[in-house]
């Protein structure tokens, strides 16, 4: 085990981490999305879902899991500064 891993008892150790099926790195919308198809196509599998911290702190906590193109007031403010065809090749 990791140095920096909690201490674990025998049980949770054996429990938890123990012939584990599939193991996912991550716990923000597609790791989770991942899981839940994995449980949909192998319902007696055992999934372990593991994450850095006590929270999510990857993509998904920053901006959803997705390419966030800007409100209508953010292109319209970019208009300030680009042309519209620059505009919208950032879109």
């Amino acid at each position: 085990m990791n140095a920096n891993a909690p201490n674990l008892s025998y049980w949770e150790y054996k429990s938890w981490f123990s012939n584990v099926d599939f193991t996912i790195v991550g716990s923000g919308i597609t790791g989770l999305n991942c899981a839940l198809r994995l449980r949909a196509l192998h319902p007696s599998a055992k999934i372990l879902i593991v994450e850095r911290g006590n929270l999510p702190q990857g993509a998904s906590t920053k901006n959803a899991g997705f390419a966030c193109f800007g409100s209508l007031s953010e292109l319209i403010a970019d208009l300030n500064t680009h042309s519209e065809a620059k505009m919208l090749e950032l879109v």
